[in-house]
């Protein structure tokens, strides 16, 4: 009797334990922004009025910002983000924004902004 017990015990055990294995997924780390495939935003061509020295792009796009790095930050609601330093990067009324670093990014016109 402990026999067929043991066997019936077995086989509802076995259903329990997957013989396969799914490969687990890396973790990004949280400071690399949108892991998501995002379809890529072509580069906008700089314009020749630029200052000299802006040759970074910040893109807007679907309410995301692409930094000029690649990352990607949620926009807020009033047009700044927050980068993965944690410095929230207000709009500075002006059109523009200024970076941590004190340098002052101009608009492109398409809600994303041009830097030095």
């Amino acid at each position: 009797m402990r026999v067929p017990a043991i066997v019936l015990m077995g086989i509802v055990l076995s259903g329990c334990v997957s013989s396969r294995e799914l490969p687990s997924q890396p973790v990004p780390p949280a400071n690399l922004g949108l892991t998501q495939a995002v379809s890529p935003v072509p580069p906008a061509a700089i314009p020749a009025a630029l200052p000299p020295g802006y040759t970074r792009h910040i893109t807007y796009r679907d309410g995301r910002f692409t930094l000029p790095d690649g990352s990607t930050v949620p926009a807020d609601p009033n047009g700044g983000f927050t980068i993965s330093t944690g410095a929230y990067i207000p709009p500075d009324g002006t059109g523009g924004i200024v970076l941590p670093n004190g340098a002052r990014c101009i608009s492109d016109s398409a809600q994303g902004y041009f830097c030095p």
